[in-house]
């Protein structure tokens, strides 16, 4: 069973989900402050992490970060803050997706599931995939970049698209062909999301970001990795690199 972390400040709130969650067949743990939430984690793990912004104290962007220096559980934010550039800030502090308040049950039901998903899908992969450039580790979301043997860390979301890209070496991929596979549904109006991530991974694994030459902007299409060589190669041993590539999307 799941085990889902609902953190809002708003008791109305965190019962209702309480409820949606539960009525589901969701394990669920709920806290009305960043710090009793805090505590939870130190106690116990979870699945999936659901986050009111607005909160007295430690708001949920910072709350985020503080997660994310420990931890790639996925975290889902549920905020009455609606602009783009709301959005954007979830992104950018670690969040995996983006929820504006009221929502639609169902659509929470739809991204929970998706998000679960998603992280069960890298967590239970055992294939590293390799190019002349980087290696990714998908089980600790981890990708070492070749050029200078560093060792970076990814958020599972970045981990799924970087596999996404990378498993298509030189291949131009379309913007709703990567939405799909890394998010596992379709965004409306929300196209921003996938350039946000893009420029966090450029940011971890490009030598000059604003000058990427592994994550390539086709205009107009997507995005394509293009790498040193044009084959890349998983491998079920991070030592081994004689097994067949991975096939494409």
């Amino acid at each position: 069973m799941h085990h889902i972390l609902v953190v809002d400040d708003d008791p109305t709130n965190t019962k209702l989900l309480n409820f949606l969650f539960t009525d589901e067949g969701y394990k669920v743990t709920t806290a009305n402050a960043p710090s009793e939430a805090f505590e939870f984690l130190s106690q116990d793990t979870f699945d999936l992490i659901i986050l009111d912004i607005m909160m007295p104290g430690i708001d949920g962007l910072e709350m985020c970060q503080r997660i994310r220096e420990t931890s790639t559980t996925p975290i889902i934010f549920v905020s009455a803050l609606h602009e783009v550039k709301d959005r954007i800030r979830g992104l950018q502090v670690g969040g995996d997706d983006y929820i504006s308040k009221p929502f639609d049950p169902n659509e929470m039901l739809a991204r929970t599931w998706a998000a679960l998903r998603r992280n069960g899908q890298l967590a239970n992969s055992e294939s590293y995939l390799k190019s002349p450039d980087l290696s990714l580790n998908p089980i600790d979301n981890e990708v070492t970049l070749v050029r200078s043997g560093k060792t970076v860390s990814l958020t599972p979301i970045e981990a799924r698209l970087l596999r996404v890209l990378a498993s298509n070496p030189g291949r131009s991929l379309t913007r709703d062909t990567i939405v799909v596979k890394v998010w596992g549904y379709e965004y409306e109006g929300e196209s921003n999301q996938l350039d946000v991530y893009i420029k966090r991974l450029r940011s971890k694994i490009e030598e000059n970001p604003s000058d990427p030459k592994l994550l390539v902007t086709i205009r107009g299409v997507g995005y394509r990795y293009q790498p040193s060589t044009p084959r890349t190669l998983p491998s079920s041993n991070p030592s081994s690199d004689t097994n067949e590539a991975e096939s494409p999307i």
